[in-house]
Order: C-alpha cells, then structure tokens, then sequence
C-alpha cells in the first residue's frame, strides 16, 4: 500500500505518519509533502493508492489537488484533513468525489478506522476489476455457448414482458438481427430396429454441430430431437433464402446422418420480443406437419403457407408454460387447475397430437425442475411416469391421475429443496459471523463464503431471521461483549477492539443504544448480582 501525506505543517505529518507506523499498516511505503505542488508531482510519478491532505496550504489548496485527481480520473483515493468544520468544505469534498473528510486535531481511532475503510474500499475495487476481467474474458471466449443458452432461455421461459435489461443483454450478445425468422429442424426417429432408440438426439446434436462450426451468423439450440435456428433474413420475402438453407440442411441429414427431418419456419420478424409467438409457430408447424396433412414441400413448412391454423396448439403452449409457473412458485392450486384446463384442451386433438403435447410438457417439467434439486437425476424420476404411463392413452382418466400425482410429487419435492436450501444459507450465514464477527466484515464476505448472490442473502435474512446481516452481525459482538464484561477484567477499549469495533466510541454507543446503559455500568451491575 502506497500512501501520500500533505500538510504545510510539519508537526501534523509526523502524527500522521507516526499513527501509520504504530498500526498494522506500518509496512506501507509512506511518501510526505508540505505543498500540493510537490504532491502532485509525487501523484504522477508513484501513484499512491491514498493521499491524506490539508485543505489549507499556501499557494494550492488541497480541494485544488483534490480537483486534479478527479480531473485526471485517477484511481487514487484522496481523504481531506482540516482544523475547520466548513459545509463549503464538505460540498468541494462531495463534488470532487473525496473519499473521506477528517477533522483535526487527529486521534489514531478516527484516523486508523478511516484508513481501514480506504484500504478495504481499494480491495473491494481492486476485486471487483479482477471479477470483471474474468467475467470479460469468460464472455469472449464463451460467445457462443452463452448464445445458446440465451436462446434456450427465451424458449423454455417465454418472456411476456422484456425488460430494458432484458433487450440490453440480447444487443450484447448479438441476438438482435434487423430482421429474422424462427426454425426448427425435428429429427424424425427411424423405424428400423438396428438403429439405437435414442439416435434423433444425436442427429439434433450433429446438425446443431454442424450449425455452429459453419455459420457464424446464425445462433441455434436444441432441445431434445428439435433444433432451434434463429435465422437472420434480408426481408420480408423471405422464403427463397430460407429454402435454400432448409434444403441444405435436407441434404446433410439425408446423405451424412442417414436420417430424414422435419423443418417448421416461423413468420418473419423485426423484435426479439416476438420470439415467444414464433417459437408457437413453430409448435404448429410441427403439430400440422403430424396431422396427415400434405407438406408443401416435401418436408419443409413455412407457417404462413398454413391456411387452417388452429389455435388449440398455440394455447397448448401457453397452458405449458402456465403450469412451470406454478410448479415454480409452488402453488398447487393453479398447478391443478392448469392440468385439468390442458387435459380439456388435448382431449379433441388427434391421438398423435395428445402424445405429442404429454411429451411436451414432460420435456419441460424433467428440464425446469432439475436445477431445483439436490440431485439433478431425481428429475428424472419425478417425471418418468408420465412417459411411463400416460403416452398410450393420453386423455384417459388413469393418465390424467398419474400426471396429476406427478405434478403434486415435483411440488413438494421442490418445496422441501428450497426449505432446505433456504436453513443451509441462513446457517451459514451465521456460522461465517460466529467464526469471524472479530474481524472487519461485511454482507459481500459472508457472500463470498457460501458463494452466493448479496442481495439474495440479505432478503432471505430478513425474511427468515428478520433482521439483516449488520444487525446479526451486531448482535453477535454484543453477546461477546456481555461476556468479557462479566468474565475478564479487560478494559473497554481491549474489548472494543476484540470483538471487532475500531473505534471504542462508536462501540459505546451501540451498546448504549441496545441495552440502555454504557459497558462500565452494565459491567458493574452484573457484578453485584
């Protein structure tokens, strides 16, 4: 740590300096001037990470030199040191983005404890850089993985309404075409018997493979045996460009994955904000491309060339998403209630198009819930059955009750995870201040320590203790505090500092504030009992 000292005045440098020697920053490299002159020159050439400073000096003052660092946009942080409490003081302090504001005549627990603020403000400044070079250098060479996760985002949880940050984060990522369409490519599962079961996942793999090394203008996902394609497009007639690509892709699943695909091609777009209404196109196309009816051509479908649109499939999509919602917050009401509106809604549909939107939501349900458990293979066995038991007769009233069994399963196992979750974070929480409440600590260390978002601690804290990290913290160190009163003879200002306060004033003024009486008095009652 490398500090500057600034007074005209001789004897205020030396009990600055000396206050520094005689604490635990007495390693760091201390340089000293008596004008701000010198001082600047001292700034520009070692850099100091703080400068203490008088306001009042000949020639240049140090709001002058305070002025300069902002100027410069230097990262030094500059503490203001005057004999006069001046509110014209205070605003320069303020307009310049001082770090702090001391008065003298100096004392070393005002001034350590503001030292310790500046240096740990500098760490928390210097971590937070390391954070964002990591978090930069994570984005660049993740751009496309972060892409598709996106995508998978805006297709498993359709926004309905997009947030400015929301739209801001699909501009970073290059998820903003001027203009696009939505696609699917489906991997249709072979019949012959010497072909694995599972191989439309691994066509869905290989074209999504093939997809990423060889167009860099496109971002896809795929989720089960559909690949998604968010395809930017010149204009609004669109289907000529997109058919060429579609037939490609024909091609490359014919001749070198040996398979046949389906393809579903959404309505033309200008927003990111209609993607939730195209990904439902294209669940149509799908849907109708099952239903018997002649493709087009062959097995491309653009959903603008399909003339009896039934709405029933777009709703079969909203009712999905409904119904994560619900598994989601835990209400088992309206999950319930959306069961038995989706098995309505199904029980017209053609049997292929009831398998279909039973696996549909079991796709959904097996990915939502599995970042919800401890164990991420319980999802599977959460929703097994519904595969297991309701794809043969979809609407029949023993699959219905399965399904609903399983959704009453998902809901209280979830909401045992998150009983769980919720005792092992405020327990840690607790165990972090038990273990450190003696040093200098704070929300963003107890974050840190059990690797978890700040401002999430802080509402579940309230939430479940009612009372924030400050005060738990603060009543940790009352607690100590009672008990060296009553069990050692220690003085105040040994206790003070012990139990993790710098200042032995603002340590009897907390305690007077919690029990009503100075640590002396409490001391002596407790003495007499």
């Amino acid at each position: 740590m490398t500090i500057l000292l600034v007074d005209d005045e001789q004897i205020a440098v030396k009990t600055m300096e000396n206050i520094i020697r005689q604490s635990e920053f007495g390693h760091s490299s201390v340089f000293t001037a008596d004008n701000a002159t010198d001082a600047w020159k001292i700034i520009t050439k070692k850099h100091p990470d703080i400068v203490f400073t008088d306001i009042q000096m000949p020639c240049e003052s140090g709001i002058s030199l305070l002025q300069k660092i902002h100027e410069a946009q230097l990262d030094t942080l500059l503490i203001l040191v005057s004999g006069y409490s001046e509110f014209s003081y205070a605003q320069s302090a303020l307009r310049y983005d001082a770090f702090d504001y001391l008065l003298k005549p100096l004392n070393y627990d005002t001034f350590i404890c503001c030292l310790k603020n500046a240096v740990s403000a500098i760490h928390e400044k210097e971590n937070e850089q390391m954070q964002k070079e990591m978090l930069e250098k994570f984005f660049k060479e993740n751009r496309l993985l972060l892409k598709k996760q996106y995508m998978e985002t805006l297709l498993l949880n359709p926004v309905s309404g997009f947030s400015p940050e929301f739209l801001h984060q699909c501009i970073s990522l290059g998820l903003n075409p001027q203009q696009f369409c939505l696609m699917g490519v489906r991997c249709n599962a072979s019949n012959r018997v010497n072909i694995h079961q599972n191989q439309e996942y691994y066509i869905s793999y290989s074209i999504s493979q093939k997809l990423n090394k060889e167009y860099e203008s496109i971002v896809s996902c795929y989720i089960g045996n559909i690949v998604y394609i968010l395809m930017p497009v010149s204009g609004m007639d669109y289907t000529e460009e997109v058919t060429d690509f579609a037939q490609s892709l024909t091609r490359y699943a014919r001749e070198k994955l040996f398979s046949s695909i389906t393809i579903g091609i959404s309505e033309a777009s200008t927003s990111i904000q209609q993607f939730p209404k195209l990904h439902k196109q294209l669940s149509y196309c799908f849907s109708y491309s099952t239903s018997g009816a002649a493709l087009p051509d062959n097995n491309i479908l653009f959903f603008i060339e399909i003339n009896d649109y039934n709405s029933n499939i777009i709703e079969i999509n909203e009712m999905i998403s409904t119904l994560i919602n619900a598994i989601q917050t835990r209400n088992l009401p309206e999950a319930l209630k959306t069961v038995d509106e989706y098995f309505s809604l199904i029980k017209n549909e053609t049997l292929l198009t009831q398998q279909d939107a039973i696996k549909l939501v079991e796709m959904n349900l097996h990915i939502q819930i599995k970042n919800f458990l401890d164990n991420p293979l319980d999802s599977s066995y959460l929703t097994h059955p519904i595969t297991q038991h309701c794809i043969e007769d979809p609407c029949s009233e023993h699959s219905k009750t399965i399904f609903t069994n399983c959704i009453k399963n998902i809901i209280q196992e979830l909401s045992g995870a998150t009983s769980r979750n919720t005792s092992i974070i405020v327990n840690a929480v607790v165990e972090f201040i038990n273990k450190n409440y003696e040093k200098q600590i704070g929300l963003n260390d107890a974050a840190e320590y059990i690797n978890r978002n700040s401002s999430y601690i802080s509402r579940l804290l309230k939430k479940e203790l009612s009372m924030g990290f400050s005060q738990l913290l603060t009543e940790r160190r009352l607690e100590a505090a009672k008990d060296l009163l009553i069990h050692t003879t220690m003085k105040i200002s040994d206790i003070s500092e012990k139990i993790g306060y710098t200042s032995t004033k603002y340590f009897n003024q907390v305690f007077y504030h919690n029990f009503q009486m100075n640590p002396t008095d409490y001391r002596f009652l407790m003495k007499q009992l």
